[in-house]
């Protein structure tokens, strides 16, 4: 009898044990459920007004500008209204970052000055560091067109110019930041400045 009894028990104590489990079950499911229903319904962000997109681009071109004034000596923008909006502060960076990053060198070319004078002239650009490179550099920068506009840029800069605008090391510099600076714009800060490797004049 008492064996019975025992039995009994024993029987009764399983299907509460799966009927927990069973519970639990339905309540984790649930919540999962109404989690993702609220992150698509309630909980979804209002999507950004037309000034926030506005401010994101002011902003993501104020940085670049900056970026690539510091790495050529030229004066440093003013923050756009947009950081505003954004909520984006800004401290002012006394330096430029410093060059570490990877060097390509470039083919050398030759121009036309005024007066009958000719510059062979040779550039290398500057690469940020921490550049993502597959394979060797020179492939990743003919890929991405970086040397054809660091030439154009340089073309369009000695254009017409004359010999005594360019050869006094001061005016030189000047000219290497001009072109390094319209070079990091263009390339999207992934060349930051140019360096001249080879400059003769006749």
């Amino acid at each position: 009898m008492a064996d019975d009894e025992e039995s009994s028990e024993e029987s009764g104590e399983e299907p509460k044990k799966g009927s927990k489990k069973k519970l639990i079950m339905m309540v984790v499911l649930l919540l999962v459920i109404g989690y993702v229903v609220y992150g698509k319904t309630i909980g979804k962000p209002p999507p950004k007004t037309e000034a926030q997109i506005t401010a994101e681009k002011e902003v993501a071109d104020w940085q670049l500008d900056m970026q690539c004034s510091l790495a050529n000596e030229h004066p440093v923008p003013e923050p756009p209204e947009g950081a505003a909006v954004l909520g984006v502060t800004t401290t002012t960076v006394e330096k430029a970052p410093e060059a570490i990053g990877p060097v390509l060198a470039l083919d050398g070319t030759t121009l036309n000055l005024a007066g009958g004078h000719y510059l062979k002239i040779r550039l290398a650009l500057q690469l940020p560091l921490g550049l993502p490179l597959e394979g060797k550099i020179e492939d990743l920068a003919a890929h991405e067109n970086w040397g054809a506009t660091a030439s154009q840029v340089m073309l369009n800069t000695f254009a017409n110019k004359s010999m005594d605008e360019i050869l006094p090391t001061e005016e030189r510099e000047k000219l290497r930041h001009e072109i390094g600076y319209e070079t990091c714009m263009r390339s999207e800060g992934n060349a930051t400045t140019v360096y001249f490797t080879e400059f003769v004049a006749q």
